[in-house]
């Protein structure tokens, strides 16, 4: 993407902006107005038009395949069709390409590269912070999880592709979070920090059958931000990183948050929520003794995500210090088998 990651943060969101205007057109909402809902690896807009509240998400070019963007969105019709788990809809494109989800456009200015846009409908609910989460939030973040890993799988079709969340999915050169043009060099220590700590995941992975009571479709990042509650039911948002992968790995990015933001009552969150997943699973008591080291793994892919975005605006200034705080606290986990975490949750 010739020069754009340069730019600075307002001329990135001003063409985002004007993308987005373009883009809506497509799906024929007639007259809607855009606001930000956010902007990090993508560009994430509300959209109010006459026919309701809609997301627009933008891709920027490098950020995902579009085969892995069509298997998002179909998993998420899944959901909304055939169980009773709340998750945004992807709208169709036209009422008459029900199948059809994304759009692709290739901007002038960032030719020969392509953007993917994509439209969920818009669900009213609240949010909270990490450190307002109740036991009983968490709980229903456990229930949640154990309820989408058990009636959320299914059978796709030959085309269906996302990424794995197994040992090569999250650290590989394939990973969702490899860095292609890293521009923080890591130091040898660091580089030695993350391959002992890739170490320790992979022999905590290698323990658990792959069979499907321990391994399928999960979310792959549910944090605070991307769960509401509406209506006393949760609802989980921004599927990006779903994918094949460990259902254990699918509890670490929250209690992973509740470590750094949560100290003092982390604990009794953790509790909570293994109280309700198991509910849901019948899991074996025994599997959470590995938790820790997927909560590490999601550690690691966190500074692998930072060196992959350390050029967005937002993160330029911050990510090298980010980057050698979160290595600090992986080197203790190596030393004392426990993540513990003062570092900045983004």
């Amino acid at each position: 993407m010739p020069g754009f990651a340069n730019w600075t943060l307002d001329e990135q969101k001003r063409f985002c902006f004007g993308l987005a205007c373009d883009v809506i057109e497509l799906w024929g909402l007639g007259t809607s107005h855009l606001s930000w809902l956010g902007y990090s690896s993508n560009a994430v807009l509300m959209v109010s038009a006459s026919r309701g509240t809609y997301v627009l998400r933008l891709h920027l070019p490098g950020r995902v395949r579009a085969e892995y963007l069509s298997s998002e969105l179909t998993w998420l019709q899944y959901l909304r069709l055939n169980t009773e788990l709340l998750a945004p809809a992807p709208i169709p494109l036209q009422a008459d390409a029900a199948d059809v989800f994304f759009a692709s456009l290739r901007p002038a200015r960032l030719a020969p590269d392509v953007v993917l846009c994509s439209l969920f409908e818009y669900i009213k609910g609240e949010s909270k912070p990490a450190r307002e989460l109740s036991a009983d939030d968490v709980h229903a973040v456990g229930l949640y999880l154990g309820a989408l890993h058990r009636q959320g799988q299914f059978e796709p079709s030959a085309g269906f592709m996302r990424p794995r969340m197994d040992w090569e999915g999250l650290f590989g050169q394939e990973s969702p979070y490899a860095a292609r043009d890293a521009i923080i060099t890591l130091t040898a220590e660091q580089a030695d920090t993350f391959e002992q700590v890739g170490k320790r995941v992979r022999n905590a992975m290698a323990t658990i059958d792959r069979g499907p009571e321990a391994f399928g479709l999960i979310h792959g990042d549910l944090l605070a931000k991307n769960i509401l509650l509406c209506n006393h039911q949760l609802v989980a948002l921004d599927f990006e990183y779903c994918g094949w992968g460990y259902f254990l790995y699918d509890l670490a990015p929250l209690l992973w948050q509740l470590k750094g933001e949560r100290p003092d009552d982390y604990g009794q969150l953790e509790e909570a929520m293994w109280s309700g997943y198991t509910s849901k699973t019948g899991l074996d008591e025994r599997m959470r003794a590995h938790l820790e080291a997927f909560i590490a793994a999601r550690q690691l892919a966190s500074c692998r995500w930072l060196l992959a975005n350390a050029g967005h605006p937002t993160l330029r200034e911050i990510a090298p210090k980010l980057l050698e705080d979160r290595t600090s606290e992986l080197r203790d986990f190596l030393e004392t088998g426990v993540l513990k975490r003062k570092s900045l949750t983004l």
